[in-house]
């Protein structure tokens, strides 16, 4: 049988030439350069762009809004800080972007974890409230970002027009962009670093220095039920039951506060329940990961086998000096000299 040795004297390296070869190597040099993404396309930009935002809307409410209608400015500006970068952010980052986001239904074996994150988050806020501020943090009202001021006239169209711009909405919009996007962009290698980064922008969304610890703890917990539930709508529940609490139950709070005449049996109280849903949340998350587990459930956020040096993960050093991130610093520094005149 005669053999065939048109191909005795090719490069073992050499494949044939075709056009699928071409498109994928076409398609790998653009995820290449996405994954070497350059000032403009790293993550912190959409950061920076809701810090800037966000303080234009300060400016914009000293001068020009009408406290008449502060519902629906909370509304619209919360709409163009949050929602319309992170859509056009979404728009940009390829067609399959959106459904890595976990917009999954939260499942009823999460709930108790949900409920118990919330409950996690209020009672550690308010010793952390209490540690970095004094106790008379427990008197202060809610507000969104130190510039609008929930007032509650006890009206049902004002109760649900107040939980609507200063509890769902803030809940959906934040976790869109903080957890839904920023973990998704760095959490290649693991959780960990998703985690921190995104607890930490989230902190310093909030324009406040005094409850910068509040925040970055609220942070935590969010993204930590974020990965717990495999859902961001488990996150944005957290987020609402919280914002619920800040509403209606931090009033009640500082009235048992000044009622108890103990300081001491008012914060061991507060302390116990942080330390229960603390215990009753990792129970849950542990369950959770067993029944992932169990079912093999795939973790996207799994760290890889690196093979190629030059796609290397961004080590939390590399994150922070993109001058994107640096200008979110700079930005946080402006508000806080605004805040203070």
């Amino acid at each position: 049988m005669k053999k065939n040795h048109s191909n005795k004297n090719r490069p073992i390296s050499q494949k044939p030439h075709d056009g699928h070869t071409e498109h994928t190597t076409a398609k790998e040099r653009y995820a290449r350069l996405i994954r070497n993404r350059t000032f403009i396309l790293h993550p912190s930009v959409l950061v920076l762009t809701t810090y800037i935002l966000l303080l234009l809307s300060k400016i914009i409410d000293i001068a020009l809004i009408n406290r008449e209608n502060e519902y629906y400015s909370v509304v619209i500006l919360q709409m163009m800080i949050f929602i319309l970068p992170g859509a056009i952010w979404c728009k940009f980052s390829g067609e399959n972007y959106v459904s890595r986001l976990r917009l999954r239904m939260v499942k009823a074996d999460s709930v108790l974890l949900i409920l118990s994150a919330a409950l996690l988050m209020a009672s550690g806020g308010m010793l952390l409230g209490a540690l970095f501020s004094g106790p008379d943090s427990l008197s202060s009202g809610f507000s969104l970002y130190d510039t609008f001021i929930s007032k509650d006239s006890g009206t049902i169209p004002n109760t649900i027009y107040l939980v609507m711009a200063y509890a769902v909405l803030p809940a959906i919009c934040e976790e869109f962009v903080y957890r839904g996007i920023l973990c998704c962009e760095y959490e290649r290698g693991g959780v960990l670093r998703p985690i921190l980064v995104s607890a930490v922008f989230f902190a310093l969304l909030h324009f406040n220095l005094r409850h910068l610890p509040v925040y970055l703890f609220a942070g935590i917990i969010l993204a930590m039920t974020l990965y717990a539930t495999r859902s961001l709508f488990g996150a944005i529940l957290a987020h609402f039951l919280y914002n619920i609490f800040g509403l209606f139950g931090q009033p009640y709070m500082s009235n048992l506060y000044q009622n108890t005449g103990s300081t001491e049996l008012f914060f061991f109280l507060v302390t116990a329940v942080c330390i229960i849903s603390a215990a009753v949340f990792c129970g849950e998350a542990a369950r959770l990961y067993r029944l992932y587990l169990y079912k093999a459930y795939s973790a996207d956020y799994r760290k890889p086998v690196i093979k190629n040096p030059s796609v290397l993960r961004d080590s939390y050093l590399d994150i922070l000096r993109q001058p994107s991130a640096i200008a979110c610093f700079v930005v946080y520094i402006i508000a806080l000299i605004i805040s203070w005149f």
